[in-house]
């Protein structure tokens, strides 16, 4: 062939290539659009009640901030000592003693969207919170394609990728959490996509930038949460890579300005997103801010206390296997977990994808590590490790049919409408409580479990003019606690039969006390007993009202309620209530009660 006639064979095969990569830009957007809908259409899931226990700890933190920002005189404090006055600036979220173990940047970036748009009180400030969260996740959904585009080389893969995490089940449900899970693992993905492009690029200018940029977002995901820390494992990890690569050309000089330039973006990063973990005076105050250190202090040690009622769920013999289990099955989803297995062993028989996929591995151990050989393995500390499974997954698209890669896409899309109807519909506490108020007398005396779990009524709206309307209001219910959560004694046994007695209604508001109790039933034998007498009828109280949402795809509901208890219990519990009747007798059920103790108790 000759030299002319190559030449004009060339304009014949760029065309072909142009309408296909706008075909693949045109798909990924469309997957981002989609990803985003179904994230923002769960914004208000609970109605502005607050269901969710982390969230309410950020809210009263984010309130007090906002209150104190407010009050301050337009001259009281110079924009710089409102963002480098440690302990002073109303944006601190430690000031006065507060106790705040999660990444400062979140809570600065809403606390500023709030006051440029002018969103006050808990219900809107907490709304802005979790739309800003799923703007967060939806741009995780574009890193997750780019980072595809790098390690698969394929378009289809990265769409297939992109398509995984944008309807993955758990990106969905914490994307409407107010919480830093979210932030830290879209940080997570950007760094990864910066440190995999750094470690392909074709100068090492051109790597030691991206580096740099990839050590910022480093600092910017520890400023969202502390296990951010690990990133740098990924980026270090990449730089390396590339400087062995480099083979003879391998410059040690490179190597130290990229890691000195790296951790300097890293720490920079960090102090402009995070300032009040330092405690200054001003930027150059390199200091850790106590409060940082006294609150990481206190965290570890109720995890690991024992007697502390959150813990017990990870005390009935859950474990790492468990953990995997939850996330195959519910986190990721049946489909996304299939073409997982699929796409690691594909990703591992090609050793042309090896070193471009090796940032994604640096990623997944550590947070791995974390998250399974943690004492409490939630789903939520695996968010990070989020995107690079999605990448791995997509993986199998290398070697299957379009049309089975299509149809992997839409089987997870319809998997992933079950957190969307989750979250778009009526939360079975709402619900309860909206049936208490149209069904229960004014007076009516609720006994519930313990302090430690949401109680009904919850707060909503049942007034023509719609006010988030408290169930004590008016005094239209009145609430005691069981104090179940309690150690199993005498006392105890006396509490609950007395104010069983003077309750017309037992609810059950979901499954976090009853279900590890029962399965730590050699610690709880009097309450193990309590629920057994309840169940059997014994106790003398009829089941009035049951609500067991369940996971439910195209009206197929799946029973998730073995699941971990952040998967189940925060945003779709199982909620029962039950009438008291005329044969109860105090005195019978507490002597039942006692006699469950063991001897000498």
């Amino acid at each position: 062939m000759s030299s002319q006639s190559a030449r004009t064979a060339e304009p014949i095969v760029a065309p072909r290539r142009q309408p296909r990569r706008l075909l693949v830009a045109l798909a990924c957007l469309l997957i981002v659009m989609l990803g985003a809908s179904m994230r923002l259409s769960g914004s208000d899931w609970d109605r502005g009640s607050n269901l969710h226990p982390d969230e309410r700890h950020l809210m009263f933190v984010i309130t007090d901030t906002m209150r104190d920002w407010q009050a301050l005189p337009p001259d009281g404090m110079s924009p710089y000592s409102l963002w480098f006055a440690t302990g002073k600036s109303p944006l601190d979220p430690r000031r006065n003693g507060q106790i705040y173990v999660y990444g400062e940047f979140p809570h600065l970036v809403t606390a500023l969207v709030a006051r440029l748009t002018g969103t006050d009180g808990w219900p809107p400030i907490l709304r802005l919170g979790r739309t800003l969260g799923a703007i967060v996740d939806a741009y995780t959904i574009l890193a997750v394609f780019l980072l595809s585009m790098q390690v698969l080389r394929s378009g289809g893969a990265a769409l297939a990728a992109a398509a995984f995490y944008a309807f993955c089940p758990l990106a969905l449900q914490l994307s409407n959490f107010f919480a830093v899970d979210i932030w830290l693992t879209g940080a997570a993905a950007w760094c990864t996509l910066a440190a995999t492009i750094g470690l392909g690029a074709r100068t090492r200018r051109a790597a030691l930038a991206w580096f740099v940029l990839a050590g910022a977002l480093a600092g910017l995901a520890l400023a969202c949460k502390l296990p951010g820390v690990l990133l740098g494992g990924v980026v270090g990890g990449a730089a390396l890579l590339r400087f062995w690569r480099d083979g003879r050309e391998r410059s040690m000089k490179w190597l130290v300005l990229c890691a000195v330039s790296s951790l300097a973006a890293a720490m920079l990063a960090l102090r402009l997103a995070a300032p009040f973990t330092f405690l200054g005076p001003g930027f150059f105050g390199f200091d850790i801010t106590p409060a940082v250190i006294a609150g990481y202090v206190e965290m570890s040690r109720l995890v690991l206390d024992f007697g502390f009622p959150p813990n017990w769920q990870w005390m009935t013999g859950y474990g790492p296997l468990n953990a995997l289990v939850d996330m195959a099955v519910w986190g990721l989803g049946p489909i996304i977990g299939l073409a997982l297995v699929l796409g690691a062993f594909v990703v591992a028989r090609r050793r042309a994808l090896w070193a471009a996929a090796a940032p994604l591995l640096v990623l997944i151990v550590p947070f791995s590590a974390y998250w399974l050989a943690g004492a409490a393995p939630a789903l939520r500390y695996a968010a990070p490790i989020l995107p690079a499974l999605c990448v791995l997954a997509a993986g199998g698209a290398l070697v299957t049919p379009r049309g089975v890669s299509l149809l992997a896409g839409i089987g997870a899309f319809v998997w992933g409408t079950g957190m969307v109807g989750l979250h778009g519909g009526l939360h079975s506490r709402i619900a309860a409580s909206e049936w208490m108020w149209q069904n229960l007398p004014a007076g009516t005396v609720v006994a519930n479990e313990s302090s430690w779990d949401d109680g009904l009524p919850s707060a909503v709206r049942v007034n023509a003019r719609g006010d988030l309307l408290y169930g004590d209001v008016g005094g239209h219910f009145t609430s005691v606690a069981l104090a179940i959560d309690l150690p199993d004694n005498a006392e105890k046994a006396h509490t609950i039969a007395t104010r069983l007695a003077g309750a017309d209604v037992l609810a059950i508001s979901s499954e976090r006390m009853r279900k590890p109790i029962l399965a730590l039933g050699s610690r709880f034998p009097m309450t193990t007993r309590y629920y057994r007498m309840l169940e059997s009828g014994e106790l003398c109280f009829a089941l009035i009202y049951q609500n067991k949402p369940g996971y439910t795809v195209l009206g197929q509901r799946f029973d998730d309620s073995w699941a971990q208890e952040p998967w189940s219990i925060y945003d779709h519990p199982q909620v029962e209530i039950y009438r008291k009747l005329d044969c109860y007798d105090a005195g019978k059920v507490e002597e039942a009660l006692l006699q469950a103790l063991p001897k000498g108790s």
